[in-house]
């Protein structure tokens, strides 16, 4: 499967480029919200 997407034309292998990319910025967004939460719910705790 990855020998098909790297020896196929320029096109379709930029939408698998910008498939990963755009899966990694997903997952760093969810990550760093994750991270957000616990430390407003770390604070919070602090607080009461």
């Amino acid at each position: 499967m990855l020998l098909e997407i790297f020896s196929s034309p320029i096109a379709s292998g930029a939408q698998t480029f910008w498939l990963i990319v755009s899966i990694l910025v997903g997952l760093g967004a969810g990550l760093s919200a994750i991270d957000f939460r616990s430390t407003l719910f770390k604070k919070n705790e602090k607080e009461h």
